[in-house]
């Protein structure tokens, strides 16, 4: 037992011998500290394994780096395509809902308009001074001209005046036109 101690222990130290020897690093002794390289340079190791080692797979991480981001970008190109395909089915849902909404709105403002039409000018007035400017020019301008000037002439006269100038097409409201 004594003698597998002895042959452990020596093979131990010829193994840590060897390491040291190869790092070229003897026990015992001090090292002196490496150089600083200077910025800009990059250390090359002198005929060493590890420099060899590293300039040979130097050619397979860079493959193996340019491999991992052109999957990257697949990866992202799927994703756009898959953000584009979304983006055009939700347009040609909006268009449809914009159709199906004007073409609502159209027969609906026909009725509105056979309504108010059918009312009698100062209640006309009444009605179309509480829905918006779009809506009620757009109702007057269907309105027969004398349902028309009837209802505009039950209104106060500012909004008679701007629906009427509306009506005219002059409806910019960053800009006021006068006649």
């Amino acid at each position: 037992m004594v003698l597998k101690r002895t042959k452990r222990r020596t093979v131990s130290v010829l193994t840590l011998t060897c390491v040291f020897a190869a790092l070229g690093v003897v026990p015992g002794t001090a090292q002196a500290p490496k150089p600083k390289p200077e910025p800009g340079k990059v250390e090359q190791l002198p005929g060493t394994d590890a420099g060899f080692y590293c300039k040979n797979i130097a050619d397979k991480a860079t493959d193996a780096r340019i491999a991992w981001q052109t999957w990257q970008l697949v990866g992202l190109e799927a994703k756009l395509r898959e953000r584009a395909e979304e983006l055009e089915r939700k347009e040609a849902e909006y268009k449809a809902w914009v159709k199906r909404r004007e073409k609502l709105l159209e027969n609906v403002e026909g009725q509105v308009v056979s309504i108010i039409a059918r009312m009698r000018p100062e209640m006309a007035a009444a009605q179309l001074s509480t829905s918006d400017e779009e809506t009620a020019t757009g109702v007057l301008l269907k309105l027969k001209p004398r349902a028309a000037s009837e209802i505009l002439d039950e209104m106060e006269p500012a909004q008679a005046a701007r629906l009427t100038q509306l009506m005219v097409g002059f409806s910019d409201p960053l800009k006021e036109r006068s006649f």
